[in-house]
C-alpha cells in the first residue's frame, strides 16, 4: 500500500488505502476492565477519524499548526494523530512523565499551538508559559473532568467532551498534506544539554517506513503487535503505522507495568522493548526458577545449561555434536519452549534498540530461543541506521543497513552517515544540518563493519574517557558487563584525567542484607574480572537510590546522562579514588565494591 515511490507518500493517504482494502478487519484492541479486550475496526477507525477532523477544524486547527499529544497510549492518540495530520497539522509527542522544564523546552521550541492532555500538571505547564503560539489546551480523561469544573471561563482551556460537540463542517480537500509537509517534529533525549526539536515530511516518514515493513514482512494481514512503549518515541509510532500498512491488530495498553500481565495473551508476531526491558525478563525469569522446588529448578537449569552450550558452539561458528543437538531438542521441547510462551506463542522475535544490550543477557535469551534482534537508529536520521534480520543476524552486531542509508567509517572510527532520512538541521536553528563535504552527517558514535557487512557500535565518541595515563577508553561496553550482572540496574563508569576508572551502579530496590550485598559484590567481580585490566574498575559504589528522570539522571527513554550524574554524584566519585590511591591498590585483584553505609 506504500507508493511505488515512498517519498511521494502521506500518512493520510496510507489509512484510506487500509480502510478501503480491509474495512472490517481488526485496526485496534484496546483493554477493558477485568483483562478483556474490545476491537475497533478499520472502517470504525477511519469515520473516528473522519470526526475528530473536522472538530479539530472547527477548533481553528490549520496546516502547519504543531499540535503536542501528551496522553498514555491509547486509541484516543491514535485517533488524534490521524486527525491532525489529515489537517496538514504537525504533531510533537509528549511524554507525560518528563521532567517539566525540558517539556517547556519542547513547547517553546516546537511553536506548539494546541495541547491535548490528560495530565492536569501537563496542562498547567502549558498555560504558564504565556506561548505566543499557543491558543488550545484541551483536556481529556479525569483532568477534563476538573477543568468543566473549573475552567469554564477560560478562554485556552477546554474539555474533549465540549471540542467534540463544537459545530463543524466538512473538511476542505486542499487542506490535506503533501509528501513534502511536515508531519511530526521529535526530540533528541537531551543527555548532556538542552533537547532539539527535529522535523520530518510525510515523505521522509513513508521512507522508513517503507524499510521497516521490507524487514518484518512476515507480519501479515493476521498479525499481531502490541503497542506499549510512549507514542511520543517515534519508534513506537512508527511500528504502529508498519501495523497499518501490514493490516495487522496492534493492542493498545496504557499502563506500560502491565506488559508482562498481558503479553502472552495478546502473543505478539514482534515484541519491541528497550534494552533494559530484556535485562528485567531475564532477571525475572531467574528469580521465579530460583524460587521453586529444588527438581523443578535442577531440572530448568539443566535445560538451560544444555541449550547455552549448543547457542554457544552455534555462535562461535561451530558444529556441535550430535548428541548435544539431540539434547538441545529435548530440552527445547520439554522444558524452554513452555518458559517462552511468557511472552507468547506467536513471537517470531524481540527487537532492541535505543542503547547497547548487553552481550550477556543477549546470549541468554538467545539460548533460551527467543531471537533477538538488535536495531540502531538515531534522531538525526529518520531512517532507521541499521537493523539484524530474521534471515541475516549477527548477535552484538547493529545489522545491516537500511535501505536509502549509505553508512561510512571515518578515520577517527566515527560512524557517517547520507540519505533521504536524514535531517536538515534542528529546530530555529539559524544554519542546516552539518554534513561534510560529501554530505555525509556525523552521527558522533564510534563503530566497525565486520567481513559479512555487519555494524558494530563501540560507544559515543564524546563519552571516550582519557585516564591520565592516556589512555582512551570507551565505557559503553564496560557498563554494559556490569549491568548484566543480576541486581545490578544501571551501571555508569567514571575516570576522565584519573589514573584509573571507577563506578557507580544502582539496584531497583535497596539492598540491606549483608548476604545478598556480599553475593551482589562477588558477582560483580566475576564480571569485572572478564574484561581488560585497564577497562576494569579500580572501585565500584552502589548509590542509596535509582537513577530517576526527575533528578535529571535519565532522559524520558531511560538513556542515562552521563555529566549530570556526575556532577551530583562527584563527592561519591571523589571518595572511591581517595580509597583506591590511599590504599594504593588501583588495578589490584580485589575490587572494592561499596554499599552505602561504607558495607562491601
Amino acid at each position: 500500500m506504500i507508493a511505488a515511490d515512498p517519498s511521494t507518500w502521506t500518512l493520510p493517504a496510507l489509512l484510506a488505502a487500509r480502510v478501503a482494502e480491509t474495512p472490517h478487519a481488526m485496526a485496534f484492541m484496546v483493554e477493558g476492565e477485568k483483562g478483556t479486550w474490545s476491537g475497533v475496526t478499520w472502517s470504525e477507525f477511519g469515520a473516528g477519524v473522519a470526526n475528530l477532523r473536522e472538530a479539530l477544524h472547527a477548533a481553528g486547527l490549520r496546516p502547519g499548526d504543531r499540535l503536542a499529544i501528551a496522553m498514555p497510549v491509547g486509541l484516543d492518540w491514535e485517533t488524534l494523530h490521524h486527525a491532525a495530520v489529515g489537517l496538514g497539522a504537525v504533531v510533537v509527542g509528549l511524554d507525560a512523565h518528563d521532567r517539566h522544564d525540558r517539556l517547556a523546552d519542547v513547547m517553546r521550541q516546537a511553536g506548539i499551538a494546541v495541547v491535548v492532555t490528560s495530565d492536569a500538571g501537563v496542562a498547567a505547564l502549558a498555560q504558564s508559559l504565556a506561548l505566543p503560539s499557543l491558543r488550545r489546551v484541551v483536556l481529556t480523561g479525569a483532568a477534563s473532568s476538573a477543568a468543566a469544573a473549573s475552567s469554564a471561563a477560560d478562554t485556552v482551556a477546554c474539555t474533549w467532551a465540549s471540542l467534540m460537540a463544537m459545530p463543524r463542517a466538512k473538511v476542505p480537500e486542499h487542506l490535506h498534506p503533501g509528501a513534502r509537509d511536515l508531519l511530526t517534529i521529535i526530540f533528541t533525549s537531551g543527555t548532556s544539554g538542552q533537547p532539539k526539536g527535529i522535523a520530518y515530511t510525510h515523505g521522509q516518514v513513508g521512507l522508513a517506513l517503507a524499510g521497516i515493513c521490507e524487514t518484518f514482512a512476515f507480519v501479515g494481514a493476521e498479525g499481531r503487535l502490541l503497542c506499549w512503549l510512549p507514542l511520543s518515541n517515534l519508534f513506537q509510532r512508527m511500528v504502529n503505522l508498519a501495523g497499518l500498512q501490514h493490516g495487522a491488530t496492534t493492542y493498545l495498553l496504557a499502563d506500560p507495568r502491565r506488559v508482562m500481565d498481558v503479553v502472552s495473551t495478546v502473543s505478539p508476531d514482534v515484541f519491541v522493548g528497550v534494552p533494559r526491558f530484556y535485562e528485567k525478563l531475564l532477571d525475572g525469569l531467574r528469580s521465579r526458577v530460583a524460587g521453586m522446588q529444588g527438581p523443578v529448578r535442577a531440572l530448568i537449569n539443566g535445560a538451560w545449561g544444555v541449550a547455552r552450550r549448543h547457542h554457544r558452539q552455534l555462535a562461535g561458528g561451530g558444529r556441535p555434536a550430535a548428541w548435544l543437538r539431540v539434547a538441545n531438542s529435548i530440552a527445547d521441547a520439554a522444558v524452554l519452549g513452555r518458559i517462552r510462551q511468557v511472552m507468547g506463542r506467536r513471537l517470531r522475535c524481540m527487537v532492541t534498540g535505543s542503547a547497547p544490550m548487553p552481550r550477556a543477557v543477549l546470549e541468554e535469551l538467545n539460548a533460551l530461543g527467543w531471537t533477538v534482534l538488535e536495531a540502531y537508529g538515531l534522531s538525526e536520521n529518520v531512517v532507521p541506521m541499521a537493523m539484524n534480520r530474521l534471515d541475516r543476524c549477527r548477535p552484538g552486531s547493529v545489522g545491516v543497513p537500511m535501505a536509502g542509508n549509505e553508512i561510512r567509517i571515518a578515520e577517527d572510527g566515527e560512524v557517517r552517515v547520507r540519505g533521504p532520512g536524514v535531517f536538515g538541521g534542528y529546530l530555529g536553528a539559524e544554519s542546516p544540518a552539518t554534513l561534510d563535504a560529501e554530505g555525509f552527517y556525523a552521527t558522533g558514535d564510534l563503530g566497525h563493519f565486520d567481513a559479512q557487512g555487519f555494524l558494530h557500535l563501540s560507544g559515543r565518541k564524546s563519552d571516550l574517557i582519557k585516564t591520565s595515563t592516556g589512555r582512551r577508553v570507551a565505557p559503553m561496553g564496560i557498563e554494559a558487563v556490569l549491568q548484566s550482572v543480576f541486581g545490578v540496574d544501571h551501571a555508569v563508569v567514571f575516570g576522565d584525567g584519573r589514573p584509573c576508572l571507577v563506578a557507580l551502579c544502582t539496584t531497583a530496590e535497596p539492598v540491606t542484607d549483608e548476604a545478598r550485598q556480599q553475593a551482589l559484590a562477588r558477582r560483580l567481580r566475576e564480571a569485572a574480572a572478564t574484561l581488560a585490566p585497564h577497562d576494569r574498575p579500580a572501585a565500584i559504589a552502589f548509590l542509596p537510590a535509582p537513577f530517576s528522570i526527575d533528578a535529571g539522571e535519565l532522559t524520558s527513554n531511560l538513556k542515562i546522562c552521563r555529566r549530570p550524574i556526575g556532577m551530583r554524584h562527584a563527592a561519591r566519585i571523589d571518595q572511591l579514588y581517595e580509597q583506591v590511591l590511599g590504599r594504593g591498590d588501583a588495578g589490584g585483584s580485589t575490587i572494592p565494591v561499596v554499599f552505602p553505609g561504607g558495607r562491601g
